[in-house]
């Protein structure tokens, strides 16, 4: 369900998600009506730290395309946030993704991890938006850790490389992940590979620089190697590491097969 929750498909078995579709959108409006006023006071423009708004998330690697869908959700942000407040959506690097994924009259960006052709990758932003900010709102830090298969690790040296082309550009950049979580109970999500259907771990890692347990990593590092040397100002200081502890051996009884 890809964050959704569970239960939404059992109000309306035939629900078409991510849709103008009457069930669905009844739902979200209930969500978004009660979620946006609880942000609205934490924007920038309000004296708070949010920057921008993101409305949807790669709506364009989507099978639909439905415009009154885009467009309602773009009218419900506009209202409830106001008409100052920076909305943007993000897709990925092609021509093809942006046809369906922007929205008329909020920002297009892109997004696309390290080893991309970065020139490209803008060109296609460009195409769409031929003004204001070049945005990667996704670099890549790692991936999704899914059941039986290997983390997902980047190469850090090409991870670096293609950071320093992005910023070279003067590009703004969103790491994502940049700190790593934990998915609770069914929330984890799925994958259809071609090899078929994949369930994530609960663990949301993700190889990011700030890990699960709050600790700075390698790539953490690398990283703030790299920023030193486009900022002017001095980095501000390494977070105190979280402490931990070890509790001992932890007796497992199987409670069920499923």
């Amino acid at each position: 369900m890809g964050g959704l929750p569970y239960w939404l498909l059992r109000e309306n078995p035939k629900m078409v998600l991510r849709t103008f579709d009457p069930t669905y959108i009844n739902f979200v409006t209930k969500w978004l009506k009660k979620l946006l006023p609880m942000i609205k006071p934490f924007l920038y423009i309000n004296g708070g730290p949010i920057l921008t708004v993101q409305v949807e998330n790669e709506y364009g690697s989507y099978y639909a395309c439905d415009w009154n869908y885009m467009n309602y959700l773009r009218d419900i942000f506009r209202t409830e946030l106001g008409p100052e407040a920076v909305l943007f959506t993000t897709d990925g690097n092609g021509d093809y993704y942006l046809k369906c994924g922007k929205i008329q009259n909020l920002y297009a960006t892109v997004d696309f991890g390290p080893g991309a052709d970065v020139t490209a990758s803008f060109h296609a932003q460009r195409n769409h938006e031929p003004n204001g900010p070049l945005v990667n709102s996704e670099y890549y830090t790692g991936g999704q850790s899914i059941w039986g298969y290997a983390n997902s690790d980047v190469n850090q040296t090409k991870f670096i490389e293609t950071l320093k082309e992005i910023l070279d550009l003067n590009a703004s950049i969103s790491m994502y992940m940049f700190h790593g979580g934990t998915s609770f109970g069914f929330t984890n999500g799925a994958n259809i590979f071609p090899s078929g259907y994949v369930a994530d771990l609960t663990s949301y890692g993700y190889g990011a620089p700030v890990n699960e347990s709050g600790h700075a990593t390698k790539q953490y590092f690398l990283i703030r190697e790299t920023l030193r040397q486009y900022v002017k100002e001095p980095l501000p200081p390494i977070p105190q590491q979280p402490s931990t502890a070890a509790y001992g051996i932890v007796q497992m009884d199987l409670v069920s097969e499923f």
